[in-house]
């Protein structure tokens, strides 16, 4: 099993303030140091942009803040264009709330054994959430069947995996804890793991100065978009294929 590094929450009664996530921790909680959100749509008061300003607050505060589409637990049963859709969705939401530009959006893929949609179907709906946000930004949240299956086939950048915390393996970033919930501030929220350096998410991302160069002298070259030349790289990494 690998190290956790860090503890985290996701909730979705209302937003909590960085001041309440401190008290729980001062009473003997969990030392919450990032959130994962919802965003894409500000009417709805589980999603952080509901409060404008609060993601800023909890940046502010040191914490980070990853964002994640969920509407319902069969999101991703609209395959590829509900794909498109939720990733503009969040993509236009969390431009508004001064997201940075480097950091993922989570999108919730459910779980193929339990649910009538099938496994094509959630790689499709990751898809065509790549198209919007760049394969880079997109992320996978869903039980072992479908990470896996998207682990193997690069078809995200990363992932959180939901249930049996033994299906935990190399390159999956968050486990969100099943064994029970936890109440910072009075409201019900998940428990996450993480088990990288969330020091990873600081700055203006992954990205490398060889890498940079890289996607910068091809697409001059070939007259293509920086980030699909990036996204292609990622995709090469991803997939193990050496040059």
């Amino acid at each position: 099993m690998p190290t956790v590094t860090a503890y985290g929450a996701d909730y979705a009664a209302r937003e909590l303030m960085p001041w309440e996530l401190a008290e729980y921790t001062r009473a003997g909680g969990y030392d919450l140091r990032f959130l994962i959100r919802h965003i894409g749509y500000p009417g709805n008061p589980r999603c952080v942009s509901h409060r404008p300003g609060a993601l800023a607050k909890h940046r502010a505060e040191g914490r980070l803040v990853l964002l994640y589409h969920q509407i319902g637990e069969d999101d991703f049963a609209g395959g590829h264009d509900a794909g498109r859709a939720h990733a503009l969705a969040a993509l236009t939401d969390a431009r508004e709330e001064g997201y940075p530009e480097h950091l993922p959006f989570v999108f919730v893929c459910g779980s193929a054994l339990s649910s009538s949609f099938t496994l094509p179907t959630a790689l499709d709906y990751l898809q065509g959430a790549a198209e919007i946000v760049g394969l880079s930004r997109t992320w996978c949240s869903a039980g072992a069947d479908i990470v896996h299956a998207a682990q193997d086939r690069g078809a995200a950048a990363g992932f959180v995996l939901n249930g049996d915390e033994s299906n935990m393996r190399e390159g999956i970033a968050f486990y969100r804890w099943s064994n029970g919930r936890i109440y910072p501030g009075r409201i019900e929220a998940g428990l996450l793991k993480a088990y990288v350096d969330l020091a990873e998410f600081e700055g203006e991302g992954p990205e490398v100065p060889e890498v940079a160069r890289l996607a910068d002298h091809l697409a001059a070259r070939f007259a293509l978009r920086r980030d699909e030349v990036l996204d292609e790289l990622y995709r090469v990494r991803t997939n193990g294929v050496s040059a």
